[in-house]
C-alpha cells in the first residue's frame, strides 16, 4: 500500500523496502515488529539494517497488513 507521495518516492529510491522478514537477506532486521515494510539504511560495504515499521512515517497512516485491515473494519 502506497499512502502518500513521500512514501512512493522513498520506495522509489530504495529507503523503504516491502518484502517479508524471512526475504530479508543483504542485512539484518533491528527491531521485532511484524510488517513487511521497513526502512533500510547502509554504507558503501553493501550491508544493510532494516527497521520494521507498522506506520507510515511521513502520513502517519498504518500500512501493515494487520493494522491497515484493522483500520478499515472500524
Amino acid at each position: 500500500m502506497i499512502c502518500c507521495d513521500e512514501m512512493q518516492r522513498a520506495m522509489d529510491y530504495g529507503m523503504m523496502i516491502k518484502t517479508e522478514k524471512y526475504k530479508v537477506r543483504d542485512g539484518r532486521v533491528i527491531n521485532d515488529i511484524e510488517t513487511e515494510y521497513f526502512i533500510r539504511s547502509g554504507d558503501e560495504s553493501g550491508v544493510f539494517n532494516y527497521i520494521g515499521v507498522n506506520f507510515c512515517p511521513f502520513c502517519g497512516k498504518p500500512i501493515s497488513r494487520g493494522l491497515w485491515f484493522a483500520e478499515k473494519k472500524k
